[in-house]
């Protein structure tokens, strides 16, 4: 019985996809990385793990109490999904305006502070993630964290993928704007779920403003 259930719960936690580390460094000193594993299309599957990561760090920031970061990373990323998809042709790759943040490739010494999500996909096509994250000035950090990853997709997606992404970004705040919801743990299924859909969410499914 023991052996069975033992089984069971490998196979629930699903394929793992891929793991992604951001790993600061002292001087703003910035490292996004993907590393795949079992993935059969790359680049397809950063559009998801895009909107699961994203989903996370909103959870996060409103865990924190920092429900005002998350709405102002949230029109922020609004902005560049519009660039994006204003262009007639190719999608623009703008360069994101990161303050201090500068991404490097390799850095000599031990990050200072350092974020991971482990990405799983299930038989059924759906995704979990998990999320490890440092403690301390996280309403810079977490926000951060995903810009760099947004930025080192904006430079390498290809053009399919990258409006893919930034269709399924809009489809996530649209969801969050009448769900209100992406501070409830079950928003980080459900909303990059929707987000990778094609359903539309009525107004008569929105959640009321509380008063």
């Amino acid at each position: 019985m023991i052996k069975r259930l033992l089984q069971r719960f490998r196979r629930d936690r699903g394929v793992h996809l891929a793991t992604v580390n951001i790993e600061f460094f002292p001087g703003e000193k910035v490292k996004p990385s993907i590393i795949w594993y079992q993935s059969q299309d790359q680049e397809k599957d950063t559009v998801p793990l895009l909107l699961y990561f994203y989903g996370r760090i909103l959870f996060e920031l409103a865990e924190l109490n920092e429900t005002r970061v998350a709405r102002e990373l949230m029109g922020f990323v609004k902005q560049v999904c519009d660039l994006v998809l204003a262009a007639e042709g190719p999608p623009s790759r703008i360069s994101l305006p990161l303050g201090d943040l500068r991404i490097v490739g390799e850095f000599p010494d031990p990050p200072s502070r350092s974020y991971r999500a482990e990405f799983f996909q299930f038989q059924d096509g759906n995704f979990r993630l998990d999320f490890q994250s440092s403690i301390g000035k996280e309403s810079f950090y977490l926000p951060g964290a995903f810009l760099v990853l947004l930025q080192s997709c904006l430079y390498n997606l290809g053009d399919e993928s990258l409006n893919l992404l930034a269709r399924g970004l809009t489809r996530l705040h649209s969801y969050y704007r009448l769900r209100r919801d992406f501070w409830e743990i079950t928003s980080l299924s459900a909303g990059p779920a929707f987000a990778l859909g094609t359903e539309e969410l009525s107004p008569e499914k929105a959640t009321p403003e509380s008063d």
